[in-house]
Formats: structure tokens, C-alpha cells, sequence
């Protein structure tokens, strides 16, 4: 029998990274019969989880309307002291505003940066830096860890690095080709074309409407750019698909959306190349891991979190962030590289993905955390 009862408060389950890691410490703690408990508002992640273990709780913790908060907070207390939970997991800057409402003199706190945070103002740094204001913090990477220290003042002895995690024997195993062939009648995708994949939710920060100058340069009808991601930021999606028209990319170029995670992989497996050039740094940016681990050819801006991951690998994946001039020549390197010599150099990359960024790794911390502060 563990010795805690964790909860982990997150504002949904719908997409993202941080909603990923709560989902595979969740299956981890039910694969080792250890009930555990999530507060979210919902969203079709909530599928996922072994529910003979896994407790959710449907709150409006996605709220940011700061009057509701001590209702809410009150609601949390009730679980807290109904289910005995002792750990309460904050992963998210919303949900860490709440539970300083909450009741907590009797619980262990823990939250997670999952990035750090855009905004100077006094107000801003203000309202991200409550994210620090618990028992232990967890950065997803040592960039996380330094900005974090840096910008909030946190004391280091604080913080804990538990990188993110790539679900390595998810992505080894083999896609069937019925599943393949389905995937491209659904999606109209023509598999004879060179597929270049940029899989980041549409927002104004991943960087689309640059890339987009760069693959105009390509001019190659034999590629086809897929951008993959969630659409809810209607206004920015639309500028998007604005721009492809305006550089005549109609018949080369499409948004498809929103993918579950068999037909993201799926995604990948075709691609010839994937990208990933936010004009800002990310936390982690386990889109790059996840293709390094399937030994697929990767362009990504060397910096934030993606820069831990590349750290010591070969510069083919490395692009110099925000520099655009050359990109699509340093795109058109990766491409025309030898097969033989990439694969050497893909089989290296992906041992110290497997060695240093497995999912395995990240929810055997968590574990070990959550166990040493219950003690």
C-alpha cells in the first residue's frame, strides 16, 4: 500500500503537454494499483485513464474569473478530506491561484512550471509566480529550471528538474497498414508527396505564418506542409489559412487540425521531415523527442527546452533561432542527406532521447517524489 494519495489538479484534459504528463503519471500509479485522483474540468483525455484506479473529480478549475475561487477552493477541501488525499499536484497557474483558498495545513503541495511564463509587468510576474508558492516545484527541463530561479526568485533547493517524457514502446510499435491506408483515404494526404509536418497548436507564438515565408522559398510541388494541431484560436487559424492563400500554397499547403495520438504518430511515420520553430522558447517541446525516438528527420530552433533535448547531438537538427534567411536551405541540408549517414547519426540521437527524455524516467520520478514528500 502507497504511502500517499495524490491528486493532480490540471484545468482540462482536452490537449498539450502538461495535460499529457498528467495522464501518464496517473496510468503509471494505476499500472502499479495505486488509486490516485485528477480535478479537471474534462476533455477526451479523461478516455485514457484506467478508471479502477483513477478517480476524477469535474471542476471548474479552468476558471479565471478570481471570485469564483473560494467556491471552488471549498469544493477541493470536501474531496481533500473525503478521499484522505495527502499530496495535492498543481499543474497549472489557474489551479495554483485556487488552492491558496483551499485548506492546505494538512497536505503536501507540489506544482509543475511547465514553461516560464510570458509577461514582465509587476501584475503578470505576480500572478505566474503563485505556481512557486508550494511545498516542492518541478521545472520540465533544466531551461525551465534557470528562467524560473531567475525570474521568480525561487530558491534552487526548491526546484527539482523532472524532464518530460517520449512514450517510447508507444512510438516503436508498428502501425498497422490497414490503420495507415485508412488514415490517408480519410485525410485526402497523398503518400507520393514529401510530406513536411508542423505539428504546434494554431497560436500566434508557434511560429506558422514564418514558416510559411520559408516554405514558399522551397518551391517544390513534390512537398506538401501539414500543419497539425488544435484550431480553437479561430482569429490566428484564419490568418493562417490567409496566408496560404496569399502566397498561391492552396495546392501544397493545409491545416488539418486537431489529431488523437495514434493518428499524430501516424503523421509522423509518413512525414520526410518535421518541424518545430516557435518564435518562442518552449518548456520542453516533446514534439522533438517524440521524433527523434521514431529516427525521423527534424529541424527544430535550438533554444528553451529544445536545446536540453539537442544538447550533444548533431547540428543537423539544430536551427538558429529566429533566423529565417537561410532556414529553408538548412531544411533542404536535412532533406538530401545521405540515408546511410542519417540513420547513424539517428541511432545515436535516439539512445540518449530513450536515456535521458523517456516517459519512463519522468513518472518514476514523480513517483519517488510523491513518496519521499508524504514521509
Amino acid at each position: 500500500m502507497s504511502s500517499f494519495n495524490v491528486v493532480q489538479i490540471i484545468p482540462s484534459l482536452e490537449s498539450g503537454g502538461a495535460e499529457r504528463g498528467t495522464i501518464d503519471v496517473s496510468n503509471y500509479l494505476s499500472e502499479l494499483g495505486i488509486n490516485n485522483n485528477i480535478i479537471s474540468n474534462g476533455g477526451r483525455l479523461l478516455n485514457e485513464t484506467d478508471k479502477n484506479f483513477t478517480n476524477h473529480f469535474k471542476l471548474p478549475v479552468d476558471s479565471k474569473n478570481f471570485i469564483t475561487f473560494p467556491f471552488i477552493a471549498d469544493k477541493i477541501n470536501k474531496l481533500i478530506s473525503k478521499n484522505n488525499i495527502n499530496i495535492a499536484h498543481i499543474r497549472s497557474r489557474g489551479p495554483a491561484w485556487i488552492l491558496r483558498f483551499a485548506d492546505t495545513k494538512n497536505i503536501k503541495t507540489i506544482s509543475t512550471f511547465h514553461n516560464v511564463y510570458s509577461g514582465t509587468s509587476f501584475l503578470k510576474k505576480f500572478y505566474n509566480k503563485q505556481l512557486a508558492n508550494a511545498d516542492k516545484v518541478i521545472a520540465i527541463s533544466n531551461y525551465v529550471k534557470n528562467e524560473i530561479i531567475n525570474k521568480y526568485k525561487i530558491h534552487k533547493e526548491k526546484v527539482e528538474v523532472i524532464n518530460r517524457g517520449v512514450d517510447v514502446d508507444y512510438y516503436d510499435k508498428k502501425i498497422p497498414d490497414d490503420k495507415i491506408k485508412a488514415f490517408l483515404n480519410k485525410n485526402s494526404i497523398n503518400p507520393n508527396k514529401n510530406l513536411i509536418l508542423y505539428p504546434a497548436r494554431l497560436t500566434n507564438w508557434k511560429g506558422h505564418l514564418e514558416f510559411l515565408d520559408v516554405f514558399k522559398k522551397i518551391n517544390d510541388d513534390n512537398y506538401f506542409l501539414y500543419f497539425v494541431g488544435d484550431t480553437k484560436n479561430q482569429s490566428y487559424s484564419k490568418r493562417v489559412q490567409n496566408k496560404i492563400n496569399e502566397l498561391n500554397l492552396t495546392n501544397n499547403c493545409k491545416i488539418l487540425g486537431n489529431l488523437n495520438k495514434d493518428d499524430l504518430k501516424t503523421m509522423y511515420f509518413l512525414s520526410s521531415i518535421i518541424v518545430s520553430l516557435p518564435i518562442q522558447s518552449e518548456g520542453f517541446g516533446r514534439i522533438v523527442g517524440e521524433a527523434i525516438v521514431m529516427r525521423k528527420k527534424i529541424l527544430a530552433f535550438n533554444y528553451g527546452g529544445v536545446k536540453d533535448q539537442l544538447n550533444g547531438l548533431d547540428e543537423i537538427y539544430k536551427a538558429e533561432p529566429l533566423i529565417y534567411d537561410n532556414l529553408h536551405l538548412k531544411l533542404q541540408e536535412l532533406i538530401d542527406i545521405d540515408n546511410e549517414k542519417f540513420l547513424n547519426i539517428s541511432n545515436n540521437s535516439r539512445k540518449h532521447i530513450i536515456n535521458n527524455f523517456s516517459k519512463e524516467q519522468m513518472v518514476k520520478k514523480y513517483l519517488n517524489l510523491y513518496e519521499k514528500i508524504s514521509i
